[in-house]
């Protein structure tokens, strides 16, 4: 189990007990096919920062019932940093009664991709393969670029320097459904359980569309109509392997980029 979450066996250790950091807790997740369960769409730091402001808390009021520092708050609720004995009592106080939950997973999938769980959109593109996938189409890449879900900023903060750059992130209220003006390229990570309706809105936007996605999210037979009725094709497949610390699915993860008016042939490819 420590092997596969890559921690150490006293690390696992201390967190069956109830111990430990929630980093190292995070990184097992996806072994023992758990989640956190109380967030919807945006990263599980903001969320809870929103639930506490549901029950009119200030940030120092919580940290006075957890026991703990305002700054241990602030980094709760940036990005989930910080110890699993204190997430559990915010938890408590907030009054979400399960940390875990097991992973939604249909009894027969067969060749079906199970429906996305927003818990799934949450992993963060580590900023070398943003640079790579980036790279591989650098020299096609001219005019606006947008990044309809910043994140962590990894493809945002390595687009190129002869681009104009723009950025969208529903956790900072900036919601790439609601923008409109047009953009020569789109390219990101984008919450896989919303990736048909990112991509119905890309279409009317941008003439270039890269997603890093699972090949299968982008290839059934629904996704190819919602192209072909847009007058977009899938231009290029770029293979990649798929992050250790990302959720597990068994399907190959790919940059796909499609492009309006493009009738041909995919081509295939192994980012390098």
């Amino acid at each position: 189990m420590a092997s596969a979450a890559g921690i150490s066996i006293p690390t696992l250790r201390n967190l069956e007990q109830g111990k430990g950091s929630i980093g190292s807790l995070s990184h097992t997740l996806p072994c023992l096919q758990l989640r956190w369960p109380w967030f919807h769409d945006i990263d599980a730091g903001p969320d809870l920062a929103r639930r506490r402001r549901m029950r009119g808390l200030s940030q120092r009021a919580l940290a006075e019932k957890v026991g703990c520092s305002r700054p241990t708050i602030i980094a709760l609720e940036r990005d989930l940093t910080g110890r699993v004995e204190t997430l559990l009592r915010v938890l408590l106080i907030l009054g979400i009664r399960q940390a875990l939950r097991p992973v939604s997973t249909p009894a027969n999938p067969g060749l079906v991709p199970a429906t996305n769980d927003p818990a799934r959109d949450l992993v963060m593109t580590p900023p070398d393969l943003a640079a790579k996938i980036i790279a591989h189409f650098a020299d096609r890449m001219s005019g606006h670029v947008l990044d309809p879900a910043r994140g962590a900023d990894a493809f945002y903060d390595q687009f190129p320097d002869h681009v104009e750059r723009s950025w969208c992130e529903l956790a900072l209220d900036r919601d790439f459904l609601a923008w409109s003006d047009p953009v020569d390229w789109i390219m990101t990570n984008p919450p896989w359980s919303k990736i048909r309706s990112f991509t119905l809105h890309a279409m009317t936007i941008s003439e270039h569309i890269v997603w890093l996605v699972p090949i299968v999210n982008i290839t059934t037979k629904a996704r190819l109509r919602d192209l072909a009725e847009h007058d977009f094709g899938i231009a290029e497949l770029v293979l990649l392997d798929t992050p250790r610390d990302w959720p597990q699915s068994g399907f190959q993860l790919v940059a796909a980029r499609l492009r309006r008016g493009y009738t041909g042939d995919w081509r295939v490819s192994r980012l390098a």
